[in-house]
């Protein structure tokens, strides 16, 4: 008796290493197929159309191409043959997973390098002058109760851009040089140097 080539559909699950959801192999002969460790219930085996036919429901067979990355069969002249063609077609050997082994692995201490040097104290970054005056020229700009309204509010109330910041980071949320920004923008206040 001739060796009869079969297919077979295995569902790969998370620890079988295959990062595809499912793995197409064809066989030489059943006596073949038995080598495979893999095959479980829910393999899908044939070597013939017609065991598809009497075995798996279009819907079935749909939801593995699906899953695969295929588009939806035909149903013309069959869509059980046209699986089978979908399954030929992205068939390959079978070669078994190679189980990793277990290495165990050490912990190496490493010997960090500690630095001395303090970091140099921080400098406040503000674009505009720290000892320029605020001279408010227009009413507040903003929507009441924003925060907005209240960073205008804690600006217009500053003598000079740093008592300003210093108001408006105390504020919850806090303000910064945007809210000068702003506000020179809408030409509600102006800065004297």
């Amino acid at each position: 008796m001739a060796a009869i080539k079969t297919f077979a559909v295995l569902e790969n699950c998370i620890e079988s290493n295959r990062n595809e959801p499912y793995s197409f192999f064809v066989f030489k002969s059943l006596r073949e197929l038995r080598q495979c460790k893999e095959l479980n219930e829910y393999s899908i085996v044939f070597s013939e159309v017609h065991q598809l036919e009497d075995t798996f429901s279009e819907e079935e067979l749909t939801s593995v191409v699906l899953a695969s990355g295929g588009d939806h069969l035909d149903r013309y002249p069959s869509f059980h043959r046209n699986f089978a063609e979908y399954v030929a077609g992205r068939a390959k050997k079978y070669k078994p997973i190679s189980k990793e082994t277990n290495v165990s692995a050490t912990i190496v201490p490493i010997e960090q390098e500690t630095k001395t040097e303090p970091k140099a104290p921080r400098q406040s970054r503000t674009k505009y002058n720290p000892e320029a005056k605020i001279v408010v020229i227009g009413a507040n700009p903003y929507r009441a109760e924003s925060n907005r309204w209240h960073n205008f509010e804690a600006l217009s109330n500053a003598g000079t851009v740093a008592e300003a910041l210093t108001a408006m980071k105390a504020l919850t949320p806090g303000g910064n040089s945007v809210d000068i920004r702003l506000a020179l923008e809408k030409e509600a206040i102006k800065l004297e140097e």
